[in-house]
């Protein structure tokens, strides 16, 4: 039997508006009213800003975004502009119980305090080092992947001997290069006479 078996078609009564309601009081504090409230999501807005907090339909995940101006932030990128590490350490909470809602509900109410609060009072700047780290997180991933195109055959070219081949693609991806791939560029480039 499925999770989704187990708590069946009637989410209700596993009190997630009502522990939401509960533990997210303060939004009302900063100016937020209540816009929508779901089985699986309840949304506050206050002018330009939104605030969701939802219980995932299949995945049984308990989140928290913010939008401002119609543009998404998940809460790791809230908790990313503060405190790197504990982003990378931050996982959805999942729960499929009344006593799981709730202390999954209590543990979103102390990281949006602790991490979202500039993003609750519409702090632009903040929400500007959010858009930075969007465009350094973004430029970083295409490199990866970048990279994982280009090391297998930039390997397979110095291995045939094709070093001006090699040199140009583990150039590509430098910034990425292992201590034994950048001995293989300085190689390759000297063979190359380049």
């Amino acid at each position: 039997m499925s999770v989704s078996d187990k708590v069946g078609p009637k989410r209700t009564r596993l009190n997630f508006t009502e522990a939401v309601n509960d533990r997210f009081a303060f939004l009302k504090e900063l100016g937020f009213s209540e816009a929508e409230s779901l089985p699986t999501i309840v949304r506050y807005r206050k002018g330009d800003l939104e605030v969701d907090v939802y219980h995932g339909r299949q995945s049984f995940e308990l989140g928290l975004g913010v939008a401002r101006r119609g543009t998404r932030y998940t809460l790791s990128e809230l908790i990313r502009v503060t405190d790197p590490v504990a982003a990378d350490q931050y996982r959805n909470f999942a729960a499929t119980t009344p006593k799981g809602i709730a202390e999954g509900i209590s543990r979103l109410e102390k990281l949006a305090i602790r991490y979202g609060e500039r993003a609750l009072r519409g702090d632009p700047e903040f929400f500007a080092q959010i858009e930075n780290q969007r465009k350094i997180w973004a430029e970083a991933y295409a490199l990866d992947v970048l990279a994982g195109q280009l090391r297998p055959k930039a390997d397979a070219a110095f291995r045939r001997g094709h070093y001006q081949e090699a040199a140009e693609l583990y150039s590509r991806i430098r910034s990425r290069l292992s201590a034994a791939e950048l001995k293989k560029l300085a190689v390759a480039t000297e063979r190359a006479g380049l």
